[in-house]
């Protein structure tokens, strides 16, 4: 659950680092939190759109994971962006997020 806290204390970092660790539990926790707010917005309609705001307020968090775990695998934080290309971008995306971490390069 700390790495899942760690995420949204470094909500506006898209500096630096996160290890494949850190990246895929925030996202196993994130998946949680999804799948219980959509359950309780079933369960309980009169007080929905629980999943709609946390989707709102993870956005950030979530961008910015993704932004530090390209640049842990060597990687620009604008490849996020292949995304939006149509069926395959987010294959791809995921593709280079399971990548290992590069080791700094020492001159």
């Amino acid at each position: 659950m700390s790495w899942y806290w760690l995420a949204w204390k470094r909500y506006f970092d898209f500096s630096g680092y996160s290890t494949r660790t850190a990246f895929w539990m925030f996202i196993l926790y994130h998946l949680l939190f999804t799948v219980l707010f959509i359950v309780v917005d079933i369960t309980f309609p009169a007080i929905g759109w629980w999943d709609v705001i946390y989707s709102i307020a993870s956005f950030v968090p979530m961008l910015a994971i993704i932004v530090r775990r390209l640049h842990d695998s060597g990687r620009s934080g604008w490849w996020t962006w292949i995304f939006v290309v149509p069926a395959i971008g987010p294959l791809c995306l995921l593709y280079l997020l399971a990548q290992p971490s590069q080791q700094p390069q020492t001159a």
